[in-house]
């Protein structure tokens, strides 16, 4: 069975799951052992890894080595790591032992999710129609692993760290057998392109830096969504908060079995702009300050995430040439994830910390409400859809 497609759904459902212990209840286990004055800094840590590494290893897998073995290592060293940060969390050991091993951990493991959907989509025949299919299993993993967290009691637990590590361990040795990715793009000819700066090139496409931006800036209030969204709902009373969390993750499982069909009906730029609007109206029922409205947004933010982030992997892979595809995906990475992550968790503790404790949180949803309006603007106005090829319909 080695090298069959069907590893790809285990690996998505593995390497999804692993976070998905963890990080919906990170704001509640950081608070249950002390640390919540440390949670901006800890919030600032995948982004800010997620700008450094995914570019240098996709150039790698681009020009030299085989995505599934990368995979494979970063996932199996990351997990101790992983493992260690949530160990020092238990016992107390202090901020910065957190602080130090949950850093490497992300250094290590930050240009996964990347390197997975490149693999994915290099092995594909067809991948806006079977997409979907493969990566619904890494909804359905953080799903499963949502409803175990909360049906455990371990909504304010260490053990969600540990046991996200012991996931990772598995979806390492699962990605050995992933199908064989070679590297198809041309050698580097110096010290940029080894570091994968080359894909700035990839701007010059004016629909491609669209959606870059408008990834950005989308990506700057949806920082509140993980950063924000379990306290409010914890404000409000509400119990089992991974597990309402995972309301997102029913959506989006259904809209990623969708997704093919829409990609083949709609537009790219129509499926995005739906993206979008979901994105304004999550926020805009979250400053109902009620439970039932809180829950509704999160389930819009599964049809926001698939269709913005998902389908746009898709948009994205089939707009640049093969040999740039995986540092294509990490560019995404870096202006979402990174970069907008990055400033998404500044400015949303700033507005919060201004806003909230004098205001409440109604104005401060409103706000970021605005702000994904923005984002809106920019791409209706800059996306022109232009054809990439003959062959291919407009994207």
């Amino acid at each position: 069975m080695k090298g069959h497609r069907y590893w790809l759904a285990v690996v998505f459902f593995l390497l999804a799951s692993a976070p998905g212990f963890w990080f919906p209840a990170l704001t509640n286990v950081l608070e249950s052992y002390g640390l919540g004055s440390w949670r901006l800094a800890v919030f600032l840590v995948p982004p800010l890894t997620g700008m450094i590494s995914p570019l240098i290893f996709g150039a790698q897998v681009d020009q030299r080595l085989e995505a599934q073995k990368v995979l494979g290592w970063i996932m199996l060293l990351g997990a101790g790591f992983l493992y260690m940060a949530f160990h020092a969390l238990e016992h107390h050991w202090g901020g910065g032992w957190f602080l130090f091993f949950f850093i490497t951990n992300a250094l290590i493991s930050a240009p996964a999710w990347s390197l997975l959907t490149t693999i994915t989509l290099s092995n594909l025949a067809d991948p806006g129609k079977s997409f979907g299919y493969f990566r619904v299993w890494g909804t359905i993993g953080w799903l499963v692993a949502g409803w175990v967290v909360s049906m455990s009691g371990l909504d304010f637990s260490a053990q969600t760290g540990k046991l996200g590590a012991a996931v990772r361990i598995l979806a390492g040795f699962a990605c050995f057998a992933l199908p064989v990715t070679l590297p198809k793009g041309i050698k580097a000819k110096n010290w940029t392109e080894s570091l994968g700066f080359g894909a700035i090139k990839l701007l010059k496409d004016r629909d491609l830096l669209c959606y870059f931006m408008t990834a950005l800036l989308f990506n700057i209030p949806l920082a509140a969504y993980y950063y924000h969204t379990p306290l409010h709902l914890a404000e409000l009373g509400a119990e089992n908060v991974s597990f309402l969390m995972t309301t997102a993750q029913i959506m989006e499982t259904i809209a990623m079995l969708v997704m093919g069909l829409v990609i083949a009906r709609y537009r790219v730029k129509t499926i995005l702009i739906v993206a979008i609007v979901s994105g304004v109206l999550r926020y805009l029922f979250y400053s109902f300050d009620e439970v039932f409205w809180l829950v509704l947004g999160v389930t819009l933010h599964g049809i926001c995430w698939t269709f913005f982030f998902e389908a746009g992997r898709v948009f994205v892979h089939r707009r640049v040439d093969e040999g740039m595809r995986t540092q294509a995906q990490a560019l995404l990475g870096f202006f979402s994830g990174g970069l907008g992550g990055v400033l998404g968790i500044v400015v949303v503790d700033v507005i919060y910390r201004t806003v909230v404790p004098n205001h409440g949180w109604s104005p401060y949803w409103l706000i970021l409400t605005g702000m994904n309006c923005v984002a809106l603007t920019l791409f209706v106005i800059g996306y022109k859809g232009l054809p990439v090829a003959p062959d291919q319909e407009e994207s």
